[in-house]
């Protein structure tokens, strides 16, 4: 006889206990009303209820009613007259069915939750193994596929073994006594033992559960060891020839100097002169090369780091610097994640442009901004500048050496970290090269978590940047900003926002002398809190202030509300008057109350346009 399904995936059991229960609760049930007892006994009826939800709970709800119903009919039948019994029954029977709805609902989640980690268990892409009696035995208790494949071996062999069946040594137990202590471990990298008592390398991972329990996780990371050893033996070998090779061609070049310096002092032609010092300069152009290729050598072998562009540059010592070009470095509150070389990039690209300026350039300026896909740092000079058709072979690799090999490692090492760096200025106006950061390589010092704020550094400033009145100005890192605050107490008490601020300050005698601040908005940039001390006025410090401040930002469009009378100020640096429509509406808010009437309110709106890429 060919039962029906349900039956033949093994339910008659349940079946018959679940109907059974129920039989025996109900009839007991009956019995009880025929002797006038309708307490106590009902209780029965939560038996087969339970049982119901926890192995049918999509079908709980239903069997709960079913049976809350049958209870209902019999008292009504044997004791309906009584309306004390009558409403003890409907309430029991509520009662009945919300249990077995919330059983059934409770068993549904949780049967989802354990179909959902069985199936991240069984299918995962690395080895799991789930780890019984974590403290002596520590028996396989469960293992998926991937690490039975790994282990070569068959899960149910291995389940309800030992650990050390594929994991011994002292490596084990230190392993299982850091878990003990710190609830779980991370990529730890160990050997494991195959059946042919060979072992593989793996990586490692495990976190404690509860009941003396831990789930391991395992990769085979074999083949990746190997290749990383091989990888560094070859590196070795090749670092040990480079340093030999390397050496013997200093040797050369010394050789090669001496023996022109000699031919030099007993040679009487004096045209001949003229190429010993070709060749000397040859041969000093070599020994360069060499230097350079020894430097960077190790390119790429360091992690990266967060790196203050605006230290660097403040700290750095320029041979060429004789002190006749003003070098600018706005980048005050800027880090970038690059290589540990990437300063010698930017010491470079200084260098160059005092270098190869045959004394035209006056001006080095290094500023910032952000773009829709991250950030470019420029530095920037008003020299020469670079004819188009080189802009890219400056960059290149020069076998024949005429160009010398500087911008191109400058290049590479930007490179380790995603950046890119290119040449975009005009020839006759100047150098710009531009360094482009992907987001993600740079932060703004003290503008969250991730980007907390910098100590203040106590070493001296090589390069400080001077005014004409004689103040010193610079751009205040987030820890600074107090100092701007205390200014602005006689200037509507304004505070300063680490987040969307940049504050310029002037200072002379070590004292903070005038501020001025841009404001990033959702939809604009704003110049507002230019302000000077009573004390202080007349010497020109709030020209030093809003000079530093359209430096620094003059890539961008910026808007501010001046005061009327001083338009004609703000007119200096390239504000020009505009209608208040045409302000950002979250700049224009500010002045809101005004209702439109500028002039009334002493407010003139104005705006600068970005200076020339």
């Amino acid at each position: 006889m060919k039962l029906p399904a349900a039956f033949e995936k093994g339910d008659l059991f349940w079946y018959a206990i679940i109907a059974g229960t129920a039989a025996a609760a109900l009839l007991a049930t009956f019995a009880g009303l025929l002797f006038g007892i309708s307490t106590g006994i009902p209780h029965l009826l939560y038996i087969p209820v339970v049982l119901a939800a926890y192995k049918y709970p999509r079908r709980g709800a239903v069997i709960a009613g079913c049976i809350g119903g049958i209870y209902l009919l019999i008292v009504i039948l044997l004791a309906g007259s009584s309306p004390v019994i009558l409403a003890e029954a409907l309430v029991r029977t509520l009662v009945i069915v919300v249990i077995g709805w919330l059983i059934a609902t409770l068993l549904i989640r949780l049967r989802e939750q354990e179909d959902l980690y069985q199936g991240l268990f069984d299918h995962s892409e690395g080895g799991s193994i789930l780890i019984a009696d974590i403290g002596k035995n520590r028996t396989i208790e469960e293992i998926n596929w991937k690490a039975a494949t790994i282990l070569h071996r068959k899960a149910a062999d291995l389940k309800g073994t030992s650990v050390t069946t594929i994991w011994s040594g002292e490596d084990n137990q230190e392993f299982f006594g850091r878990l003990s202590r710190e609830g779980a471990v991370y990529a730890t990298e160990t050997k494991f033992t195959l059946p042919d008592e060979n072992t593989f390398i793996v990586l490692v991972s495990a976190a404690s559960l509860p009941g003396e329990r831990a789930i391991l996780t395992f990769f085979d990371i074999t083949g990746r060891v190997h290749a990383e050893h091989a990888l560094k033996m070859a590196n070795d070998k090749l670092s040990l020839l480079s340093q030999f090779s390397s050496d013997h061609l200093h040797h050369l070049v010394d050789d090669i100097i001496e023996t022109v310096d000699e031919a030099d002092t007993r040679c009487r032609d004096t045209g001949i002169h003229t190429y010993f010092e070709q060749i000397r300069a040859l041969a000093w152009s070599v020994a360069r090369q060499l230097f350079l290729t020894e430097s960077y050598k190790d390119l790429g072998t360091v992690p990266p780091v967060w790196i203050s562009v605006q230290r660097l540059f403040e700290t750095t010592r320029l041979p060429s610097d004789d002190g006749t070009v003003s070098i600018r470095c706005w980048t005050g509150r800027l880090e970038v994640y690059a290589d540990p070389l990437f300063s010698d990039v930017l010491s470079h690209l200084l260098e160059n442009s005092l270098r190869h300026s045959g004394g035209r350039v006056k001006n080095i300026v290094v500023t910032y901004h952000e773009t829709p896909d991250g950030l470019d740092l420029c530095i920037r000079d008003d020299g020469a500048g670079i004819p188009p058709g080189k802009k890219q072979q400056i960059f290149e690799y020069d076998a024949g050496g005429h160009a010398g090999i500087g911008l191109f490692i400058c290049r590479q090492i930007v490179e380790v970290t995603d950046m890119t760096i290119q040449e975009t200025g005009s020839e006759g106006q100047g150098a710009r090269f531009v360094i482009h950061v992907p987001p993600g390589g740079y932060r703004i010092e003290g503008t969250g978590d991730d980007a907390p704020p910098l100590p203040l550094s106590s070493e001296p400033v090589l390069h400080p940047v001077k005014h004409s009145t004689g103040a010193i100005v610079k751009e205040l890192g987030s820890p600074e900003f107090s100092i701007a605050e205390t200014l602005w107490t006689d200037y509507h008490n304004t505070k300063g926002d680490k987040t969307t601020d940049r504050i310029f300050a002037a200072f002379h005698d070590g004292q903070a002398v005038s501020v001025a601040r841009c404001k990033r908005h959702p939809d604009g940039f704003e110049v507002d809190g230019v302000f000077t001390p009573v004390s202080q006025r007349g010497h020109g410090y709030a020209n030093a202030v809003v000079w530093a401040l359209v430096d620094a930002c003059g890539q961008e469009t910026l808007y501010m509300h001046s005061v009327w009378d001083l338009a004609g100020f703000y007119g200096n640096y390239g504000f020009v008057p505009i209608d208040e429509k045409e302000l950002p509406p979250t700049i224009r808010e500010r002045f809101a109350w005004a209702q439109g009437e500028m002039q009334g309110a002493n407010v003139r709106p104005m705006r600068r346009n970005p200076n020339p890429a």
